[in-house]
């Protein structure tokens, strides 16, 4: 799937990302997948920014990856 991201999409999904746990490998996969401002995810990534967007609390990289699961629901229906 290829999702165009806006701005602010982009610019979260972009932040550096540091330490090595589910959430920073996601957001380095889904970094390396960012082309222009298009974002391609497969259903694997698919799954995994649903679910670590909303099933894990509030925090910083829920913030980071909710925004572009949303632009996904709005683009696809999720």
């Amino acid at each position: 799937m290829e999702i165009p991201l806006s701005e602010a999409a982009l610019a979260r999904l972009t932040r550096p990302v540091r330490g090595r746990g589910g959430f920073q490998q996601l957001l380095r996969r889904l970094q390396h997948r960012v082309h222009g401002a298009v974002l391609t995810v497969d259903d694997v990534d698919h799954e995994k920014l649903g679910r670590y967007s909303h099933a894990y609390g509030a925090g910083g990289f829920q913030s980071r990856t909710s925004t572009v699961a949303s632009e996904i629901q709005q683009t696809f229906d999720f």
